[in-house]
This record gives structure tokens, sequence and C-alpha cells, in this order.
């Protein structure tokens, strides 16, 4: 088991990010405000201009620079480059790419990553002709003393933790980077089934409290987990789950409470975009998830929830991170088209959108029909509020889940019917913690219609006096 420690630090300041979408409902009657449902995308031309992007330029003192090209080097450089006033850079082999070179005049130390093979003398030539900065080389014989020499540059002995992943893969160790930068403690890496003399140097030096494995027995061997125990006076835990999604998630559970400022999220399967997200998620005290290019699975939806950010950031352009992604579409939902997709709807019901949790499952893709009229006391509403969309006799069925909002304590319950065409297709009692499954037959209907008939709701909360359509679409 992990301990509940949380080591978060509120140690930095944040520039909000201004989210674009729809308005942003409750998932309770008393909670606090969800989550932003559209996450703010940023990217640039390729993958050195996106970079680029992420650099806090309001603090500028050490640039860390890593090939684009290959991944090693940058998910250990990564927690460096989170720290205040560092940034992250890729770069080809042979030339600093122009979006680099515009903004590396401004820094006072500049950290070429790797060795000539991966970053050239030419480089390190120009930066020496251009900047005055003062230019260091970090390098070793391979990734593994690559990452302990990073470690030596600027960690203690006694430090609370080592964070130790595969260095075959970045998926675990792109997790590592943001937490690593939050705590302030190093990424190391191995080779999966044996410890490198150098990390077990670095190890000794470092003679750290504890030490954290990122990545299940497949990455990161049980013999070498029993292994790094001599290393520590403390735990060696183990931090994990089915794939790199989860177990982006399992690190940010353990290491970050509800409230962060900022969640990051990258494309599992585009390691350039999720290494600068990582440092820069880093930057804000705050966590990286990870997610497949075209959808978010439900249990990192969930985690967003239970972060409860008001800032939430995708990186990467179309080729690595979609619109409906950043829309936080759900993998489990399967291709439809949604409600919010179709022009707007007509109708007399106070009408939103945004997202919300019902009995546990979460829907990101969402309309819903608020009954609320600011009254003195609770009433009855016995007449129905309605909303009508065309679908022009082109779809075949229309799918949702609908229900009131986990945590909405007003008691209300509501009558859900379904038209098309003014003919009746279904009609579905909810409340809280029941939501009904509708999936009809639309084939032939022009138009659409759901009225919602709602009583025993609250008289001065809306939050309790709304009911939603979770993931509504045709197909």
């Amino acid at each position: 088991m992990f301990s509940t420690d949380n080591t978060r630090r509120g140690r930095r300041s944040v520039v909000a990010l201004v989210l674009a979408g729809a308005a942003v409902l409750t998932a309770g009657g008393s909670a606090a405000a969800g989550t932003p449902v559209t996450a703010h995308r940023t990217y640039g031309a390729d993958r050195y201009a996106t970079a680029a992007y992420l650099e806090n330029y309001a603090s500028r003192d050490t640039a860390y620079i890593v090939t684009g090209e290959k991944f090693a080097d940058g998910v250990t450089a990564g927690a460096l480059a989170g720290q205040p006033g560092s940034n992250l850079f890729l770069t080809s082999r042979g030339q600093l790419p122009d979006a680099v070179r515009k903004v590396i005049g401004y820094y006072r130390n500049v950290v070429v990553v790797g060795g000539a093979d991966v970053v050239s003398a030419d480089v390190v030539t120009w930066l020496q002709q251009n900047t005055r900065a003062r230019i260091t080389r970090v390098e070793g014989r391979d990734r593994y003393e690559t990452a302990t020499r990073l470690s030596a540059t600027a960690f203690s002995p006694g430090v609370s933790n080592v964070l130790v992943a595969t260095g075959l893969d970045y998926a675990d160790a792109l997790s590592a980077s943001a937490v690593a930068a939050t705590t302030g403690v190093p990424v190391l890496t191995v080779p999966g089934t044996s410890i490198p003399e150098s990390t077990r140097l670095e190890l000794l030096r470092l003679a750290p409290q504890r030490i954290t494995v990122l990545g299940g027995e497949a990455s990161v061997s049980r013999d070498v987990a029993v292994d790094l125990q001599q290393f520590t006076g403390g735990p060696v835990e183990r931090i994990y789950g089915d794939d790199r999604y989860q177990t982006a998630v399992a690190v940010s559970k353990r290491f970050f409470g509800p409230g962060v400022p900022f969640v990051q999220l990258a494309s599992g399967t585009s390691w350039p975009d999720a290494i600068a997200a990582g440092a820069k998620a880093g930057r804000n005290a705050s966590p990286l998830l990870l997610t497949p290019r075209s959808c978010v699975p439900q249990f990192v939806n969930l985690e967003i929830e239970r972060l409860r950010t008001r800032d939430l950031q995708a990186v990467g352009g179309d080729a690595s991170y979609s619109q409906a992604a950043a829309k936080r579409t759900s993998c489990e939902a399967g291709p439809k088209t949604y409600l919010d997709e179709l022009a707007a709807p007509t109708g007399n019901a106070r009408f939103l959108g945004g997202n919300v949790t019902m009995a546990g499952v979460f829907y990101p893709r969402t309309v819903a029909f608020s009954t609320y009229a600011p009254t003195n006391s609770s009433q009855e509403l016995p007449n129905g509020e309605y909303r009508t969309w065309s679908l022009g006799a082109k779809r075949s069925r229309f799918t949702t889940v609908v229900g009131i909002a986990d945590g909405t304590t007003s008691g209300l319950r509501s009558r859900v019917q379904v038209y098309g065409d003014e003919r009746p297709l279904g009609t579905y009692e909810v409340s809280v913690g029941n939501p009904a499954v509708i999936d009809l037959d639309v084939r032939g209907v022009d138009n659409l219609k759901v009225v919602t008939t709602s009583s025993a709701r609250s008289a001065s909360d809306e939050d309790g006096a709304t009911v939603f359509l979770g993931d509504a679409a045709v197909n």
C-alpha cells in the first residue's frame, strides 16, 4: 500500500488559461463547479514549435535542450526542466529550430542534454555565438548514465524520493517527470531487468529516503525492485496500472489531491508533445494525464473530476491530439454525432451544456434541461420543459443516459419523454442514482423532441433542478 502523504507543493504561481467550450455545470446539488468540459489545446507547426509554445516566458533562467528525435534524454530532463525558472526545448540533431532560436537568447544558462550523436557540435557552436548564456553539455555513455549525470547536477544526498522507470519506453517516465518536478526529486531509468552500474553509483550518492518504481513488472522487474531496497532505508513502492493510461492516473492519485491549479493532457503515443507537457505540468505543480489521440478513457475523465481543477490543457495538433479528445469524448462511447454538434434546438427549456457524473459514470458530452425558476418556496412543475432537434430524417438511432447528477440533494425526480415527429417513442422515470438508458430507433424521424416533467425540485438552487442527457447522440 502507498502512504497517503500529499507531496504536492504549492510553490509556483500559475497563469490561468482561458478555456473554450460549453457552459460548466456542477456535478451535484451542493458541490463546487465542475471541471471544464473542453480542454484548451496548445500546439505548433511541429514538435519543436509545440515545445517552445509551452515555455514559461515569465521565468527564463535555465533552458534544457534535448533531441526531438529520441525520447530517452527528454523524459529524464523533464524532471529538471519542470523546476521554477526552467524550460524544455526540443531540437533536431544538426540545427536548432527557429522557434527555439527566437527565445533562447533570453536564458542565462543552457544545458544541452546528450552527446554529439543526438545534439551536434554545430548546435553548441550556434549557441556560443548567438547567446550570452553559460552553456554546458550533460552526457553519458548511454541513456542511463546521462540520467544519472543530470541527477548529479541538481540533487544532493538525502533526497526524499527517487522515481525509477524503464528506459526502454517513455510512457511511465512521462508521468514521473511532472511528479519529480513538483516534489523536487530526480528520475532515473533502468533497462527493466537490471540496474546499470552508473545508476547504482548515483543511488548510493543520493541515499534517498524512499524509492518509487513506476510501471508494472513487465516494465521494471520484481528482481530490480527488490535490488533497489539496498539503496534506501525507507520503502520501495510500486505504482502502476493495466496500461500507460491507468499508470498515469495511479501516479496522479498517489501524488496529487483535489484542487490542483492545472491538469495537463497529452497523447500516450506522441512522446515529443508529452515530454514538453510533463515539464509544463511540473512547473504548475500539477499532474500529466495520458490519453489516446481521439478520446479519453472513463477512468481518466473521472480522475480529472477528482482533481477538481479549473485549468485543463491538451498538448498537440490534430495529428496527435484530436478535438474530440480535447472535448473529453469518452473512449467507451464509440463513434456518434453528439447533439451538441447539431444545430441549436428549439423549445421552451432552459437549455444548458456541460458534463455530469451519474451513478458513478462520467459523461463529458452532455446537454441538460434546467427547470429552475427563482421562487421563495418549493413547488410542483406539472408542465413539461422541451427541446426539439432537427434530424432531417437522416439518422437511425438516438442514444443517451438521462438522469440527475450524483450528489443532488433537492429530491428532484423527472419523467422524461421522447417523441419523433410528435409520435411517442419512450417514457422514463429518473432520480438521483437511478438514471435511464435510452436507445431508440429514429429512422425517418425529422424532428426529435425531448420533454422533461420534474417535481420536488429545490426552489433556490439551479444545481438541484437540472435533468441531464449524458452523451446524447444520434447515429
